[in-house]
């Protein structure tokens, strides 16, 4: 399919109406000219989307080019009764967030009445993932831009599972497609890719390779190795340790990892020598963005020489674009458009990143085919129609080059290959890749320096192989060699191994036949009861810190350790059970039996139990937990819980019951947010399992309307057909679930169970309860707004609070649903909080730079702005903290003018005439200093004084310089308009003199650059004895006029001056 050449000629067209007309009136706009002018208009939407931090771009800066191709699209491109435009979404804080809240925003637009027809965006590939269960449902088609990576987030997932997604920028397939094909084209099949999670990016790339490898080059993947680190915790040790164990398996390296780490890893490559030619490591820096980094062996360190020779054996996979005139012009129209609509100033020298032009290249692609199904008489509005005709399609882009979109709906990207040029110390293009869909071309451009012997790129394998065995050596050979060394140390080793299992076996056993590994003696324990005071040594339950504070009789419990001890050197937490007065009989051995082999990092470690006085169970000894409560977790509204603490959580508690269920143990039977407890890195563990011993059996009775007494609170997670009858002590899997979906609702809605935040619940626990056992249709659950979580968790929760038992999901099943919904979730919050500093770190330095520059800017702008107030030499002492001490001139030539009649307009107009008058005649003085050697010293009222000569002596030029200068003004004033009066004139007097004089800042509130002396004093007296529209100059200003020459003087005689007498004056009259 070729669509029609549009781009280009919206750009050719702002300059040339005409050439626009011979590219573009090909097809579709012939059609709209045939087309009917008195259909009624209808709107088709746009909604972009875009999070608040994003890695390639930001609203401000991609605006732009979204609202040009609004325009260019229904001047050039829509047909008369369709038009485009769009609706922006913001969907949240940065692309680690977005993966609910973009739903969440899409359906608050709806909600306002916002009808997407096509979504643009978003950057983030967890974003698009999150949207296109919504756009399938309503078969909408998504532009990425780029959404790069968004087929590599699960496992399992197959392209056809993003049948209405399009990614006009670029995508990791094709990258991968072009990395394929480069190790080919050299034989490369032992491959060591280094993968650097502390980007998510790198990780896309690397799965999307390998899946890339896996399918297509069954040779290839087997021997290619994939090793994971974290650049920002990454030493230089661990560099060097890296590299010396691949080198036993490849001498061929991709590198996809942060431009700084590229540079760390080449200087461990030197040091070890594996720069010299038998290696050679390819690095991916697709474009300019500060998210990957610049990747460059001269940052200013002592290593960039080292550096700059290790780079030599790098490289450097990017993106090929050429340049045309039509991108100066596109360049020059975004750049202003960002900064006259959206206030966004890009710097001068920078070009636009492909994601930005890829917004207006996605709505112009959207434009064309629209255009074309509505002429066809086709469905515009089926989103797998317009992809599908899209797909191996090929258009003209603004730069006048072919824009093609494959097979696999990504856009086919050209590619350079660069090799490092010690010499010159740049990046120079070795090999270019240009593709579209009919035809690939891999070209030379220029050859390469390696610093191998021949100056050629190594071979797979080194000739005596990757461990140096494939050559033969004199001397013994190598199976004697290991024959002599290591037989005799494998039989060490064996020796030692079997008398450690040994030693464990005997262990084992003893501590298995020892019946008594739980009991704990009371004086063995150190306790701390931190309960309110005067209740230390007392038997007392924890409820105080329950909602629904019930006690221990009642088989409820809040395990907030507010009592805990230390035993045998380990805090630990106690459970107060002596109000029971248990003692251990058969029943509790056969459940510690089972809780002994209970190990899971989501299930709290019991220890034992602590007997007291006749072998009474005071205590239950476990795992200390010092955050408290999930329920504590959720009423604190000083921690701040998003979407991926919230997911952990999620994650936490079904993990922990998926292996509760699976164990001998089989079921919780008191699973609420109170038997869910935090510890030190934020990992719910849970607890209260595995000892129904301890459960008064009056609480498993089922709900009575006579039961005015009971507190109800907890059970508002108990299952319907628990409330119905006599529960089991250790509960049922399918309550258990009930009760999950119960803790779900309070993560989702961080709130208590059956509560709505915004729209409290007017019933009392025991009239939900009542609710819960009736049984109504539609049954009583808590009320959860869909917008609130993703469609997906929703179902899952109503599944998992479902009436009948039977139709709720098991433990199993809700964890494999969960992967699919929420992602591999790390183990804890902590594990997140470090990844997100991570990303914060990451985009640190970027910051840095940023508000350096903004720093640099504004020192800029307060130093210009002095240079503005003092002479430039003086400002620049001063930032520099010299000071500037008074200083005297021999010669300098000062000047004076005054307007003539200055009171008397003064009294015509009001003083804002005044003002305006003044500001007009000064701004055009100043404007004529500026091609002088001249000085504004200062203005009062209606007098404009100027010097020459200081602060910067230039010899008697400074004569010449203000004569010329008098000259132009007197020239100047004549055409001068009076604002508001044009028909009035303005006429001024001139007086000039020469001499010394002395200079220097005065004070230190505002302070004045002020000169002193009588050569003044006699320059102001030459102003005001003068005439209008004359000059008038004293005899030492003559004289060095004279000698300079070119100057036309007269004598005007002596004029009294005030304080000299009479003094012979001239008057300059122009030049010859």
């Amino acid at each position: 399919m070729k669509i029609p050449v549009v781009l280009l000629g919206v750009i050719t067209l702002l300059s040339d109406r005409s050439q626009y007309s011979a590219k573009v009136f090909k097809r579709s706009t012939r059609r709209l000219l045939a087309g009917a002018s008195d259909v009624s208009l209808q709107n088709l939407t746009i909604c972009w989307l875009m999070e608040e931090d994003s890695y390639y771009s930001s609203y401000n800066r991609s605006a732009p080019a979204v609202d040009l191709g609004i325009e260019h699209a229904n001047i050039f491109v829509m047909p008369k009764s369709l038009k485009l435009q769009y609706v922006f979404i913001n969907t949240g804080q940065s692309c680690s967030h977005t993966m609910y809240s973009a739903v969440s925003s899409v359906y608050d637009a709806y909600a306002r009445g916002v009808t997407c027809n096509m979504f643009l965006g978003s950057t983030c590939s967890f974003t698009t993932g999150a949207i296109y269960g919504f756009a399938n449902k309503f078969n909408i088609p998504i532009f990425g831009c780029p959404s790069v990576g968004t087929w590599s987030m699960q496992a399992d997932a197959k392209r056809d599972d993003f049948g209405l997604l399009i990614q006009p920028a670029f995508g990791f397939s094709d990258l991968t497609d072009f990395l394929i094909r480069l190790l080919y084209t050299r034989s490369y099949k032992n491959i060591a890719v280094y993968r650097d999670d502390s980007y998510s990016l790198f990780q896309l790339i690397s799965d999307t390779f390998m899946r890339y490898l896996r399918e297509r080059e069954p040779k290839i993947y087997p021997t290619t190795f994939v090793t994971a680190f974290r650049s920002l915790r990454y030493t230089k040790a661990m560099y060097t340790a890296t590299l010396q164990a691949t080198n036993e398996i490849a001498r061929v390296y991709i590198l996809l990892m942060h431009a700084r780490a590229v540079r760390k890893f080449m200087l461990s490559a030197y040091e070890l020598g594996y720069t010299q030619g038998e290696h050679v490591f390819f690095a991916i820096e697709l474009y300019d963005l500060a998210y990957w980094g610049k990747i460059d062996p001269t940052i200013g360190d002592e290593n960039d020489q080292v550096a700059g020779m290790a780079f030599q054996s790098v490289l450097v996979v990017s993106f090929f674009e050429r340049k045309t005139t039509y991108d100066r012009e596109f360049e020059k129209e975004i750049k202003t458009a960002g900064r006259d609509r959206y206030g966004y100033q890009f710097n001068p020298l920078e070009p636009l990143d492909p994601v930005l032009v890829a917004h207006y290249e996605a709505i112009m692609l959207y434009a064309l085919t629209v255009t074309d199904f509505f002429f066809d008489g086709k469905n515009y509005k089926n989103g797998s129609m317009l992809i599908d005709s899209m797909t191996n399609a090929t258009f003209e882009g603004f730069r006048g080059d072919e824009i093609s979109i494959g097979d696999d709906q990504t856009r086919d990207r050209s590619y350079a290959v660069k090799f490092y040029d010690n010499v010159t110390d740049q990046f120079n293009v070795y090999q270019t890749f240009v593709q579209s869909v009919d035809n690939d071309t891999l070209r030379v451009v220029t050859a390469l320096k390696f610093p191998s012997a021949d100056g050629k790129l190594p071979p797979n394998e080194p000739v005596c192989g990757f461990r140096n065995d494939k050559c033969r050596r004199d001397g013994l050979s190598t199976a004697i060699l290991t024959t002599v060394i290591v037989v005799p140390l494998l039989v060490f080793i064996g020796i030692m191994t079997g008398l450690s299992l040994v030693g464990y076996k005997f262990w084992k056993i003893r501590m298995e036949y020892n019946p008594n590994w739980w009991k704990i003696m009371m004086e063995d324990l150190n306790v701390k009861d931190n309960r309110a005071a005067g209740t230390s040594g007392s038997k007392k339950t924890l409820n105080s810190m329950s909602t629904h504070g019930t006690s221990n009789k009642s088989g409820f419990s809040s395990y907030v350790c507010e009592i805990f001890a230390t035993y045998k050197g380990t805090t630990v937490g106690l459970t107060d059970v002596s109000e029971m007065r248990k003692v251990p009989t058969k029943e509790l051995l056969e459940e510690l039996t089972l809780l002994k082999a209970i190990d899971d990092s989501n299930l709290q470690h019991f220890i034992g139990i602590a007997l007291g006085t006749g072998e009474v169970c005071e205590f239950v000894v476990a795992e200390l937990c010092t955050k408290g409560t999930l329920s504590d977790i959720l009423e604190n509204e000083m921690i701040k819980l998003d979407w991926f603490f919230k997911n952990s959580m999620i994650r936490d508690v079904v993990h922990g019951m998926a292996y509760l269920h699976a164990s001998p143990i089989l079921s919780h039977g008191n699973l609420s947010s109170f038997t869910c407890l935090v510890d030190i890195r934020f990992t719910i563990k849970i607890t209260d399992y595995g000892l129904p011993f301890f459960r008064s059996r009056a609480d498993l009775q089922p709900v009575r309307t006579s039961d005015h007494e009971r507190n109800m609170g907890h059970l508002l997670w108990r299952a319907p057909e628990l409330l119905r009858q006599v529960m089991p002590p250790k509960g049922t899997q399918k309550g258990d679930v009930y009760s999950f979906a119960i803790v779900l609702q309070q993560i989702i809605l961080r709130s208590d169970p059956f509560e709505l935040p915004s729209d409290p619940l007017e019933m009392s626990d025991k009239e939900i309860i009542a609710e819960v056992i009736a049984a109504n249709i539609p049954p009583v659950r808590p009320r959860v707004p869909r917008s609130s979580c993703s469609n997906e968790l929703y179902d899952l929760m109503e599944r998992c609070w479902e009436e009948i038992p039977i139709e709720r999901p098991t433990f199993p099943k809700i964890k494999e649903r969960l992967r699919k919904i929420i992602g591999n979730v790390g183990d804890n919050i902590v594990d997140l909080l470090f990844k997100r500093m991570e990303q914060y770190a990451n985009d640190l330095e970027q910051k840095v730079a940023d508000q350096t520059q903004q720093f640099m800017d504004e020192k800029n702008r307060s130093e210009q702005l002095l240079s503005q107030l003092l002479p430039k030499p003086v400002a620049e002492a001063l930032t520099r903290g010299v000071q500037v001490d008074p200083e005297a001139f021999a010669s300098v030539t000062i000047f004076f003018s005054d307007i003539v009649g200055f009171t008397t307009i003064s009294a015509k107009g009001s003083p804002m005439d005044v003002i305006d008058l003044l500001n007009s005649l000064y701004t055009f003085f100043d404007s004529i200093l500026e091609k002088y050697d001249v000085y504004k010293v200062e203005t009062i009222g209606d007098a404009y004084m100027v010097s020459s000569g200081l602060p910067v002596r230039n010899g008697n030029k400074h004569a010449s310089e203000i004569a010329n200068m008098a000259l132009d003004l007197r020239t100047g004033i004549a055409l001068f308009v009076v604002p508001n009066k044009p028909n009035d004139t303005i006429q001024i007097r001139i007086g000039i003199n020469s001499g010394p004089c002395v200079a220097g800042i005065v004070g230190l509130k505002m302070p004045r650059y002020c000169l002193f002396g009588d050569t003044v004093n006699v320059a102001s007296r030459m102003e005001s004895t003068g005439e209008p529209m004359k000059i008038q100059i004293s005899t030492e200003t003559r004289d060095l006029l004279s000698n300079i020459g070119g100057f036309v003087i007269t004598d005007r005689g002596p004029v009294m001056i005030k304080g000299k007498g009479n003094l012979v004056t001239f008057w300059l009259v122009g030049k010859q």
